[in-house]
């Protein structure tokens, strides 16, 4: 009967620094794949944030322009206990053309502040609006 060889130097499996360095690897890719999520939920809600001040902006402008009259000025309120608006008309610049038949052009500017992370935030949009004179 014969003994069964051993093989000599050859052995199959990991070593143990083979294991550590690939748990090394796939930890830093975990690392990095929560850093992406987490930087992409931070850009998504400021992306948000600023939809919904320009959406409330544009509220804000939409019921100031519903009125009839226009006059040079300043309106300040409030949306949503969050939001402060402030909306200014003056004129845009003297038109002779336009004086002449009766029209004026104002500028129309809301400005939207909002605090965001701690810190005032504001967004500004701004319009033209033909009025008659004296009207």
């Amino acid at each position: 009967m014969t003994a069964p060889s051993v093989k000599s130097g050859m052995q199959s499996g990991f070593t143990l620094v083979e294991v550590v360095v690939a748990l090394a690897i796939v930890g830093m890719g975990v690392v990095t794949l929560f850093e992406i999520f987490s930087s992409g939920l931070r850009l998504e809600t400021k992306s948000s944030e600023r939809t919904e001040v320009a959406a409330y902006s544009r509220q804000a402008i939409d019921g100031f322009l519903i009125r009839r009259e226009v006059r040079d000025g300043r309106l300040e309120g409030a949306i949503n206990e969050r939001y402060r608006w402030r909306i200014e008309v003056q004129p845009f610049r003297e038109d002779d053309q336009l004086s002449s038949i009766g029209w004026d052009l104002k500028e129309i500017t809301v400005e939207t502040r909002y605090r965001e992370e701690g810190r005032d935030k504001g967004m500004e949009l701004k319009t033209l609006r033909l009025v008659k004179k004296g009207g």
